[in-house]
């Protein structure tokens, strides 16, 4: 797959920082439903949950798993085939059939509404779907025997040492449903490491101290404003921008190009059902809380936004005005561009990445400190896990653009003499 020519200030954004990703994440959503990465549409009526059972309604449910639906209103029973299976369901009563087999449900079936609502997991699992939960992002996921055994191929690569192991995975951190499952290597490559190595834990920053952090490397405390560092002519399109969006025009006054620069791309990447809660980082994280795997990190927080604050002026307002360009042309847009990024990933396409690198090299000083640098502390610590004693393994989830080019980790262990394995 060959990208298309999108700017690779905007393409990197979903490949490099974790941690600004996080600063800019959306809102809670009320609940989805993924019935193999579509959504179930639930119209007016949402899913609920009462006493830790979820309960959707019946009839969107049944049509995106193809169960034909036979409903008796006189005795409010419900019955479902599909394939080999046969269930029925009553309202109000917790017993149920699966092929005959009786079985007790852990809730009742309900009406809410005039709408009848069935427990989702029962449904799901009968059908013969794997149920997942994603408490970031509200979403519970129904994945096909089918859709677990394709999923997404990713970047994923393997090294070993002193009977240390290394798993590199390159990852997107702003994703949206469509990029899961993934595809059983990476999982089992997880559930087979003592550790998770992430470019920052964002488990131990939440919300608000991420903001704050925000506050204290992105925003003016001289007494200027934005107006004073860029030309009048990029302020204007910055101000038109936020009228465009209803928002008062001074909005952006107090923060640096930076932070605007990278503001005006996320909110588009938002309204294009990305979001970082479902970034492949934030995945493995949340599953490593849930495995009570240990978490190390290679970078802070404070760096990752330090690095963006000690860009030039010049570059800075480079940056400023490819987001905005991007933002007044469609098929520049962050949407689009996401959508490019996403497509690579799940492809796991090595000649987009590469290509991706290079465009990215094309900036020397957004470069250099973007991925030279990084990837030169991040391998000294990668080497340090691989050289060790411990003999344990790691599962090291960094963005994608860490991992190939000239820089790149994998190239950079490889001439260290350490033997990488794609996987």
């Amino acid at each position: 797959m060959k990208l298309k020519k999108i700017s690779a200030f905007l393409l990197s954004l979903a490949v490099m920082l974790s941690a600004f990703s996080a600063a800019s994440a959306a809102e809670k959503k009320p609940m989805t439903v993924l019935v193999n990465g579509t959504a179930v549409p639930t119209g007016d009526w949402q899913p609920v949950v009462e006493k830790g059972t979820t309960f959707v309604p019946m009839r969107p449910l049944f049509s995106q798993l193809g169960i034909q639906l036979d409903w008796n209103g006189r005795t409010q029973t419900v019955t479902g085939t599909k394939d080999n299976l046969t269930f029925t369901i009553q309202i109000g009563s917790p017993n149920a059939t699966v092929n005959g087999q009786p079985k007790t449900l852990a809730a009742a079936p309900r009406a809410i509404r005039d709408s009848a609502y069935v427990p989702l997991r029962f449904i799901g699992e009968a059908a013969g779907y794997k149920v997942g939960w994603n408490s970031a992002a509200s979403t519970i996921t129904l994945d096909s025997a089918e859709a677990q055994s394709a999923g997404s191929t990713g970047f994923l690569w393997k090294t070993e040492k002193n009977g240390n192991t290394v798993y590199l995975l390159g990852s997107i951190h702003v994703a949206n449903e469509a990029m899961y499952p993934l595809r059983p290597e990476i999982e089992a490559a997880f559930k087979a490491s003592d550790y998770l190595g992430v470019e920052v834990d964002m488990s131990k920053l939440d919300q608000a101290a991420m903001q704050k952090l925000v506050q204290s490397t992105g925003v003016y405390s001289d007494g200027t404003t934005l107006k004073d560092h860029v030309s009048a002519d990029t302020y204007g399109k910055v101000v038109a921008i936020l009228k465009g969006r209803g928002l008062p025009e001074n909005s952006f006054d107090t923060f640096k190009p930076w932070v605007v620069a990278q503001t005006i791309p996320s909110l588009q990447m938002l309204e294009a059902g990305y979001q970082s809660d479902l970034g492949i980082d934030m995945y493995f994280m949340q599953n490593a809380a849930k495995q009570n795997k240990p978490i190390v990190q290679l970078e802070t927080a404070e760096e990752q936004l330090g690095m963006f604050d000690g860009f030039s002026a010049g570059l800075q307002e480079e940056i400023l005005l490819e987001a905005i360009n991007a933002y007044n042309n469609p098929s520049q847009s962050a949407g689009t561009a996401i959508d490019e990024m996403s497509k690579m990933w799940v492809e796991g396409d090595e000649e987009a990445l590469v290509g991706l690198t290079k465009a990215t090299a094309a900036k020397p000083e957004y470069y250099k400190a973007l991925v030279a640098d990084r990837n030169a502390g991040m391998l000294e610590k990668i080497e340090g896990y691989l050289n060790g004693e411990e003999k344990k393994s790691y599962f090291i989830v960094v963005g994608a653009l860490h991992m190939l080019g000239d820089d790149g980790l994998v190239t950079k262990l490889r001439s260290d003499g350490f033997a990488v394995e794609k996987l």
